[in-house]
């Protein structure tokens, strides 16, 4: 299937996660805004045989750190200190917990792809940084991202007021500038560039997700073919990029789960009726799994909310080939 990468660059906060499936949401309404209802209902039809796949929006030129078989227990080097030892054991725990790495590292490292020489290329990433950072003067600079807490209060709908106790609560925005404003998704099926980049923009023009009406979730985007090294290997092993379910073609999977609560927007975001989805167990991106089959991976779902039946979610993988060592 023919693949793209759309780069977005980021024009305001983002108080919603660019997840695969919401922003398959969003593109959904964007088909029906420019086209007609009858256009949505068909081309959702036809997922079924020719699905959308859709990855997270990643840090530019970066992909979800591959989850791999843990290596063995780690062992002293020769001469090596216990003092050494058990920093080398702090600073790979911290290492651990790395969301992202390189889009080049993971080119250079796929043909036999372990947790033992993952770790080793990103304690090489940090020593560089490490010695960066103390080849320039110090100073004081503002982060090129930010988490934003914002403190809100409920309001009782009956009065107008909010109440003396119980009622505070707080969500994040996420603020990013220069370099950090710019970010990748991956889209893969039988859909043209040029389409993809009308409802991208029409996306971006509108807003994604929470607030979009106060200017969250704006971003221009650029939409070109991905990358052919990332789709051309014959390996054992592939890495997700969305957040999608478990199907019966994914072996040996591992995985990290995410419960997603999800909402509905556009014309039904108000109205009788309840926004509200049923909860969805998925999983994160930097799942890794042995395929049986050519694919999809994941699927498309239906009855997501109680009272929509056509309502469907995309929780189908992008997924790139490797092969683990």
């Amino acid at each position: 299937m023919p693949a793209h990468r759309i780069r977005l660059r980021l024009r305001g906060p983002l108080a919603t996660p660019l997840h695969s499936g919401t922003l398959f949401g969003h593109l959904c309404w964007a088909k029906r805004l420019h086209e007609s209802d009858a256009a949505l209902t068909a081309w959702l039809a036809a997922l079924a045989s020719s699905p959308l796949l859709l990855s997270d929006a990643l840090p530019r030129d970066s992909l979800p750190r591959p989850l791999l078989q843990p290596g063995d227990r780690p062992e002293p080097a020769v001469g090596e200190s216990r003092r050494d030892f058990l920093q080398r054991l702090q600073q790979d725990k911290k290492l651990r917990k790395t969301t992202f790495i390189p889009l080049a590292d993971f080119l250079e490292l796929r043909t036999g792809l372990s947790e033992a020489g993952l770790q080793a290329r990103l304690r090489q990433r940090a020593a560089e940084r490490e010695r960066a950072e103390r080849a320039q003067p110090r100073q004081r600079s503002r982060p090129l991202s930010l988490t934003v807490r914002q403190a809100h209060n409920t309001i009782d709908r009956l009065t107008g007021t909010t109440p003396e106790t119980g009622g505070l609560y707080f969500m994040d925005e996420e603020w990013r500038r220069d370099a950090a404003a710019d970010m990748d998704v991956y889209a893969q099926g039988e859909i043209g560039g040029e389409e993809l980049q009308v409802l991208f923009d029409a996306v971006g023009e509108f807003g994604f997700g929470r607030d979009a009406n106060l200017g969250r979730g704006r971003f221009s985007a650029t939409v070109e073919p991905a990358d052919p090294r990332l789709f051309d290997h014959d390996g054992n092993r592939r890495l997700s990029l969305s957040h999608g379910v478990l199907t019966a073609n994914m072996a040996a999977p591992f995985y990290k789960l995410h419960t997603h609560y999800g909402k509905l927007g556009g014309l039904h975001a108000g109205g009788e009726r309840s926004p509200f989805k049923h909860p969805l167990l998925l999983t994160r991106p930097g799942a890794t799994f042995s395929p049986t089959d050519a694919g999809p991976f994941g699927t498309l779902l239906a009855g997501t909310h109680p009272h929509h039946p056509e309502i469907r979610q995309n929780a189908w993988h992008l997924s790139l080939p490797f092969t683990a060592a």
